[in-house]
């Protein structure tokens, strides 16, 4: 056969290529379009570029290096088991990364080639496995196959040997297991991949001397294709960024490992981690810094885990982990110390402002102990790593009943949330806040629930709504329209303070709301639909806890709000972790210093001493400080001692209904001026 023009005869081989029968690289480069010949029997796909026919083709150049047959039965042996190679390159991979068909097609494709194969199947090594099974067989008897623990040892010796092995029915050396019941008198075992992913073919013959008649060469161009299914494989199983284990292998190596776990009547737990602050990371030092972050994560938790311990990566900050023969929970508890530990430790490294440090929170719920399938052990998990983080983060939690209760009890507030919302039954009463002896200067909005049962429900009964999901854009909206809507129609009723300013009504955001791409425009369409309305009259309330994930995006945000002419309070002061520091990079000007440290002042002297602390800063940073939870003329008596301005609660005032708010400030303002 000539040489194509350019190309030397014999080229030089390349390490690792399989050598192919003669007459093989004349058919492939016909049917690649290469030549003007057509092999009888072989269609050629149009479209397909010729990219997978190349690959084979080179490999085919080789045919003079073969080994020789004259035998004609041989020769259309050997073309039928070609046939199944090019079929097999031919089969499209627009649908993805999928290895299954790859080997699906090689399997039952043997099998039809030639009489003489009796079966074929396809063993992926896994060694967190406590048995393997052909994942994809064709012919007899090979899908009852079970390889236990011990038998795979011989299969790695295979697989890390990187040649094909055959073995004979009638060699005493040849492992009994490999022959469970068939017809066959000889094996071809070819090995694929490249470690930690590996795996083996196994091809049956029902008589002796046909792998040496077609030649072992033949079957050596599968071990190059089993090479590109575990790459599919890998593709479709492992995180492209940290080469972990990705949601669909962990699942089912958790399935796997719970069956073991039953058997050996031991604990297994399983672990959902999520990185608290990650946000930050991305938003002050760029994504490439968070991919670092991530590998590093997962380095670090691999460097102490046990063997047959799973960690895996499920999606952006989120990892899953498999500890696997715990003897007891207080083994399980203490690795999850460790956990956070090393998370603390990694966290430390980030420079993170005070209060803002990296660290993971943790869902653990422990198999047979909760006696649940795959799924559902991984909702339960999910549901403890909500707990963790609600309980203030850098901590465990273990599933328990309560937290399903509570699952179902979230679902069951949201429902009526929603339905309350579409039903107009959401609503707003207001709080009048006024200058110690002085007039009213506002009101703040506090969103209210009335059920047809219970009455009228504070946001304490639906808190967990309030800043979750699609329904805090739905509420912020309302509560943001609803006021403004209010505050106009005040407006025009000539509600206003003796200085003839309209009321200042401020509005609770939560940081949900906040945070969502369309609260910009949703508060440029409030002030457009409500323009005898002062900008300055509304005010946007912050709880301190809003912002810590995501300062910089509330740095900006608040700015754009101040450029429209709003006013930004920041409420509950006192009670998160940073209060410095956003009272350092937050751009407000009120201060409302959080009820719990008023109602207490009168005969806590910490109280009282955190409620001067507070007041004096914010005069100190010329904002307006208002303190919350006045309910007694003492309160009143201590803070005017403290140069406290403003106050609200109920020494002054319960809330009360958008109708009963201008009455109201009528008749304040009529006893204040009676009383001088």
């Amino acid at each position: 056969m000539a040489a194509p023009a350019g190309r030397s005869r014999t080229p030089a081989r390349t390490a690792g290529t399989p050598r192919v029968p003669r007459g093989w690289g004349t058919i492939i480069r016909n049917e690649a379009g290469c030549g003007p010949g057509r092999a009888r029997g072989l269609g050629r796909r149009p479209g397909r570029g010729g990219t997978s026919w190349r690959y084979v083709g080179d490999m085919a150049e080789h045919e003079q290096a073969c080994v020789p047959s004259g035998d004609r039965t041989a020769e259309a042996e050997r073309l039928a088991i070609l046939q199944v190679l090019i079929d097999v390159l031919a089969l499209p991979l627009t649908a993805g990364p999928r290895a299954g068909p790859l080997l699906r097609r090689i399997c039952t494709g043997l099998v039809a080639a030639s009489p003489a194969i009796t079966f074929a199947y396809y063993v992926v090594l896994d060694e967190h496995a406590d048995e393997l099974r052909p994942e994809f067989s064709a012919g007899a008897c090979a899908p009852d196959l079970r390889i236990t623990r011990g038998q795979v040892a011989l299969l790695w010796a295979i697989a890390r040997a990187r040649r094909v092995r055959l073995y004979h029915a009638a060699d005493p050396r040849t492992p009994a297991w490999l022959w469970p019941g068939h017809d066959a008198r000889e094996l071809v075992l070819f090995p694929f991949g490249v470690a930690p992913t590996q795996g083996i073919g196994v091809v049956g013959a029902r008589e002796a001397g046909f792998f040496t008649r077609v030649g072992l060469e033949s079957f050596s161009a599968f071990m190059n294709l089993g090479d590109l299914t575990l790459t599919l494989r890998m593709l479709a199983l492992r995180d492209p960024l940290t080469g972990l284990p990705n949601r669909a292998l962990f699942l089912d190596r958790l399935i796997h490992a719970c069956a073991h776990a039953r058997r050996m009547e031991r604990l297994l737990g399983v672990v959902l981690l999520d990185l608290d602050g990650f946000k930050l990371v991305n938003d002050r030092d760029g994504h490439a810094a968070g991919d670092a972050l991530l590998r590093r994560v997962g380095r670090a938790i691999q460097s102490f885990l046990r063997p047959g311990d799973t960690l895996a990566r499920i999606g952006g900050d989120e990892f899953a982990l498999l500890f696997v023969d715990i003897p007891c929970l207080n083994d399980l508890e203490a690795l999850c110390e460790r956990l956070l530990k090393v998370l603390r430790e990694i966290g430390l490294t980030q420079s993170a402002p005070p209060g803002l440090a990296i660290t993971g929170s943790l869902g653990v719920t422990v198999f047979p102990l909760d006696d649940n399938d795959a799924d559902t052990l991984m909702r339960h998990a999910d549901l403890a790593l909500y707990a963790a983080k609600a309980g203030g983060r850098d901590q465990y939690r273990v599933h328990s009943v309560e937290f399903e209760e509570a699952a179902h009890q979230g679902l069951k507030v949201r429902e009526m949330v929603r339905a309350a919302l579409g039903e107009n039954r959401m609503t707003l009463y207001y709080q009048p806040i006024v200058r110690i002896d002085g007039p009213v200067v506002g009101a703040e909005a506090l969103l209210r629930l009335r059920h047809d049962d219970y009455g009228l429900l504070a946001p304490g009964a639906f808190a967990g709504v309030l800043d979750s999901g699609p329904l805090a854009r739905a509420l912020g909206r309302h509560v943001l329209e609803t006021a403004a809507a209010h505050a106009e129609r005040w407006i025009m009723a000539e509600v206003r303070t003796p200085e003839g300013l309209p009321l200042r009504i401020s509005v609770n955001v939560s940081a949900a709301y906040l945070l969502d791409p369309g609260f910009l425009g949703d508060v440029r369409a409030t002030l457009a639909r409500h323009p005898r309305l002062m900008p300055a009259a509304l005010e946007i309330e912050i709880t301190e806890s809003a912002p810590l994930r995501d300062l910089a995006d509330v740095h900006q945000i608040l700015h754009a709000c101040l450029a429209l002419g709003l006013r930004v309070a920041l409420d509950d002061f006192g009670t998160g972790s940073a209060s410095l520091t956003y009272l350092q990079k937050l751009p407000a000007q009120t201060l409302k210093i959080d009820q719990s440290f008023v109602r207490d002042m009168a005969h806590d002297p910490k109280d009282y001493a955190i409620v001067s602390a507070v007041a004096h800063v914010g005069h100190l940073l010329g904002l307006d400080v208002v303190a919350e939870g006045v309910e007694t003329d003492r309160h009143l008596e201590f803070l005017r001692g403290l140069g406290c301005v403003c106050v609200q609660g109920y020494a002054i005032a319960r809330p009360m209904s958008a109708d009963d708010l201008p009455g109201w400030c009528r008749m304040y303002e009529k006893r204040r001026t009676a009383a001088r």
